[in-house]
């Protein structure tokens, strides 16, 4: 047997160990299994007066408080059948029915409820079909009154155990769950192999004390030697690739300090190529030599030239067709080629992108790209053609650059000139031409892309219009917007989002005055499915005026140059894949950043269901404008889409 299996063995030994060694102390729970009352079958109703297989047309839980219903649902095996004429019906099995208040006392035990009692249960019978009522009584909570860390003395880090500390789902003065006990040493585990312990390991102690509703854990860290990455060997890539290609997205080298974070992003960033199918980091931590890790990286090919064809729904664009032509492999070395098209109510679009992974250095990546793309929206029509030079620069797993350079030409058709020229002034130049760059920067350390529940992450973007030559825009365009997720319970997730944006103009040519200019599209705009959802899209904010031009239709927006959001959102399961939220949106846009105003703010509550799929939640949301003025915009507005709004 290797170092490594002989010591993941030992640990299970200790950790057994010691949890036998604490069934000798009384009131200790969760080591062993935990005493179940033997008389849960005669504390109800009727379950001998209904037959198996009859179908539970409903099943009520009453009495808790700290555990929703779904999530005690999602714990046992008794399912109601759905409400819709096409759902799944299930049936009653008694003997696993019995089985499932066994297992509602193991949920509550594992979430620090060990007073939990079932007071009864009924069990109807109509028409024959059953309809199941459980009572329980949740009892008041088990609380941690201390988490002690040993084993971090003669550690070079004076600055360790704070910081792993504050990371620690297990506090003291939180409830005693089982699984922030686990997770709490897997994370010191983690937290110690990401600082060169490759054998790091963590001994749980814990003790309840059921009388007092009290428990005291404590991790010993047994952190074992430092350990540097050794030989590393590439196989597979040859097919696709160069080994070196493969070598150039590892985060880490021969000689630097082993952390299996490392393994992890370098294993991301070789995915991110799009050539591999398969990627395996494995380090030979059973068979180590002197004080360094040998790593094998395995990769299998997937297939260079994919044909993507996609169709979707929103309330905003409706129906929207999209269809690509990829080339991963394009001259090899990963260099990418693709053929891409969008139609939709809102937006035409056809592009052909080169994408290059490693450029210059290993973390820059290059892409150069064509377009034609038509915009629709309520006043106007414009035709965008020109391209587009990026690169992209990832400085660690949480930080990530990017900068640009566009040059097109825009030319605008379907629209009132004798209202937009006036409102817009000199700023509504057709055809015109456009050069700028983007600058951005993104932070985020939320723990998923789809569904993040905890950490933050942070958008900032610098648009510069460039005036040289022939091009006619001179602006400035900032926007940063900066997402909070925090779980305030099982399942429960909060999100709250601030988002505010300006555009400033310099000066331009002097021969038209020396005042820069802003194109109509790059405005700032509210409203919408990601944005105030009490708004339909872009109806939130500055408008045009068609009574000053003798008409009598609605106004239609315009945009501005100063933008305020905000917004808070409530995240809660329903079960199985549906999950519900509560939100209340609030922004603004104003004709110039000096105008910003948080009294200005128009706030819109709503509320909406998620429908969790594996490419992220199909949301729909409904949402109630509160202002009194702009009587001619819908009171309600409901949004069908793909993705979380923030």
């Amino acid at each position: 047997m290797g170092t490594q299996g002989a010591c993941a063995l030992s640990l299970r030994w200790a950790v057994l160990a010691a949890g036998l060694a604490w069934v000798t102390v009384p009131d200790i729970g969760i080591a062993q299994a935990p005493r179940l009352p033997a008389d849960l079958k005669d504390r109800g109703c009727c379950i001998d007066e209904v037959e198996d297989g009859a179908k539970v047309s409903s099943l009520k839980i009453a009495g808790n408080d700290a555990l929703s219903s779904s999530a005690i649902k999602n714990a046992i095996f008794t399912t109601e059948t759905g409400a819709f004429p096409w759902s799944k019906q299930h049936e009653l099995d008694k003997r696993q029915f019995l089985d499932d208040l066994q297992r509602i006392y193991i949920l509550y035990h594992r979430h620090g409820y060990f007073a939990f009692e079932l007071e009864s249960y009924e069990i109807q019978s109509r028409d024959g079909d059953v309809r199941i009522t459980l009572r329980v009584s949740e009892g008041a909570p088990t609380l941690v009154d201390a988490v002690t860390l040993e084993g971090f003395e003669g550690i070079d880090d004076e600055d360790l155990e704070a910081e792993l500390r504050d990371r620690l789902p297990m506090k003291a003065g939180a409830i005693f769950k089982e699984d922030d006990l686990i997770a709490s040493r897997n994370m010191l585990e983690s937290g110690f192999k990401n600082r060169g312990f490759a054998f790091a390991q963590v001994l749980l102690e814990y003790r309840i004390r059921k009388a007092q509703r009290t428990a005291t854990v404590t991790y010993s860290v047994d952190p074992g030697d430092v350990y540097y990455f050794g030989q590393i060997d590439v196989a597979g890539a040859g097919e696709v690739s160069d080994e070196g290609l493969v070598r150039n997205q590892l985060v880490f080298d021969t000689g630097d300090r082993y952390e299996q974070q490392d393994i992890f992003d370098s294993q991301r960033k070789i995915y991110e190529l799009g050539l591999f199918r398969l990627v395996s980091i494995d380090p030979s931590l059973g068979s180590v030599r002197a004080d360094t890790v040998d790593v094998a990286i395995s990769v299998v090919p997937a297939a260079t030239r994919v044909v993507r064809l996609g169709v979707g729904y929103g309330t905003e664009d409706l129906v929207r067709v999209q269809g690509s032509w990829l080339d991963r492999n394009f001259f090899s070395k990963s260099r990418q080629l693709e053929i891409r098209g969008v139609y939709s109510r809102l937006e035409r679009e056809a592009a052909v992108t080169y994408r290059q992974p490693t450029f210059l250095r290993r973390n820059l990546n290059l892409s150069l790209s064509g377009f034609l793309r038509f915009e629709t929206e309520d006043n106007y029509t414009v035709e965008r053609v020109g391209a587009t030079g990026r690169v992209a620069y990832r400085l660690n797993r949480f930080l990530f650059a990017t900068g640009a350079i566009t040059a097109e030409r825009a030319d605008f058709s379907e629209f009132d000139e004798g209202v937009l020229i006036p409102e817009l002034g000199r700023d509504f130049i057709n055809p015109s031409r456009l050069l700028y760059t983007d600058l951005g920067v993104t932070f985020d350390n939320t723990d998923s892309l789809f569904s993040p529940t905890r950490g933050y992450r942070a958008d900032f973007d610098y648009q510069l219009g460039i005036p040289v030559a022939s091009f006619d825009y001179a602006y400035n365009k900032i926007t940063l917007q900066v997402t909070r997720y925090f779980e305030i319970r099982d399942g429960w997730v909060v999100a709250g989002r601030v988002l505010p944006g300006a555009i400033f103009t310099y000066g331009g040519d002097p021969d038209t005055g020396g005042e820069g200019r802003v194109p109509l599209f790059q405005r700032l705009f509210a409203g919408g499915s990601i944005s105030v959802r009490g708004y339909e899209r872009r109806q939130l904010g500055p408008k045009d005026d068609p009574e000053a031009f003798g008409q009598t239709r609605n106004p239609e927006p315009i945009g501005g140059s100063g933008l305020f959001e905000t917004g808070v959102e409530l995240r809660f399961p329903i079960g199985g894949r549906l999950r519900g939220v509560a939100f209340v949106d609030a922004g603004n846009v104003w004709e110039d950043p000096s105008e910003i105003s948080l009294a200005d703010l128009e706030y819109t509550p709503g509320g909406g269901v998620r429908y969790v799929t594996p490419i992220g939640p199909v949301r729909f949301d409904v949402a109630r404008r509160t202002s009194d003025e702009e009587s001619f915009l819908p009171r309600w507005v409901f949004h069908i889409s793909i993705g979380d709004a923030y």
